[in-house]
């Protein structure tokens, strides 16, 4: 494991914090083996249940599933259709199809507060635990996750006229500076992914960087930081989201600049 100066291990050390954290989104999903005798009629009890806490129902596209391994499956009816249930102000959300579980939290107002990775992840919790329940009750068969997944979607915001400048000013993977080339101009967007491996074959932390504008022109930098990997008996689900969360906010602080986490206020 990484040490600092003072040679204490990176994992021993508390997790880096933030006062006003860039964080858009949060999402922590199960994929999970199909549930066979799960019907259209089943999600919409499930929403019924759970409607005084989600009152708000929009009906969206399935999600395609990672595959464990390469396979050709036949259908003989299309895909349900992926169920959102929404709190009255649209903040949290769970995701439903017949093979997934997704629960967010989204900041809908530009003073929403982000309220932090333990509250999210109890949350997640508590609904993935009803839908299992639920499962169990209308008796769909076993529900089994298959892969689990966490992603945080950062937008940071860009003030300055210089893009390339600022841009390298907030996230460590970028350094024109350092091409020093002899024709081309400093570029004027930008897109890149990184990938790293989890330890004990949890999976793999993804980091996606892109370059958006908002509505009124200005320069925006979308960072997506995720984490993939298979469920295992080799450890529990909140041991396997532990793991992704630290290595998501630890990832997140090391690629990008201490000028930045200033800006962010930085805690520890």
């Amino acid at each position: 494991m990484l040490t600092q100066d003072n040679e204490t291990p990176v994992k021993n050390q508390p997790l880096p914090g933030y006062s006003t954290p860039p964080v858009l989104e949060v999402v922590a999903g199960v994929q999970f083996s199909p549930l066979a005798k799960l019907q259209t009629r089943h999600l919409g009890g499930f929403c019924e249940r759970a409607r005084k806490d989600f009152p708000i129902t929009r009906d969206m596209p399935p999600l395609v599933d990672v595959p464990e391994t390469p396979s050709i499956e036949f259908l003989a009816l299309p895909p349900l259709r992926r169920v959102f249930i929404l709190s009255e102000d649209e903040n949290y959300v769970v995701q439903l199809q017949d093979t997934r579980f997704n629960f967010n939290w989204k900041r809908v107002k530009p003073d929403d507060p982000y309220p932090r990775y333990g509250t999210v992840f109890a949350k997640f919790q508590e609904n993935w635990g009803a839908f299992s329940d639920y499962v169990e009750f209308e008796n769909l068969g076993p529900i089994i996750p298959k892969r689990y997944e966490l992603i945080y979607v950062n937008h940071i915001e860009l003030k300055g006229q210089n893009f390339s400048r600022e841009l390298q000013a907030k996230v460590k993977m970028f350094n024109w500076d350092r091409v020093d080339p002899e024709f081309l101009p400093a570029p004027n967007s930008v897109s890149g992914v990184w990938q790293f491996q989890m330890p004990d074959s949890k999976g793999t932390l993804g980091a996606n960087l892109s370059h958006a504008k908002r509505p009124d022109g200005r320069d925006l930098l979308v960072l997506n930081m995720g984490c993939s990997g298979p469920a295992s008996s080799q450890y529990s689900m909140k041991d396997w989201f532990n793991t992704a969360h630290e290595w998501i906010v630890r990832g997140f602080t090391d690629l990008t600049t201490s000028e930045a986490h200033k800006e962010w206020g930085r805690i520890s």
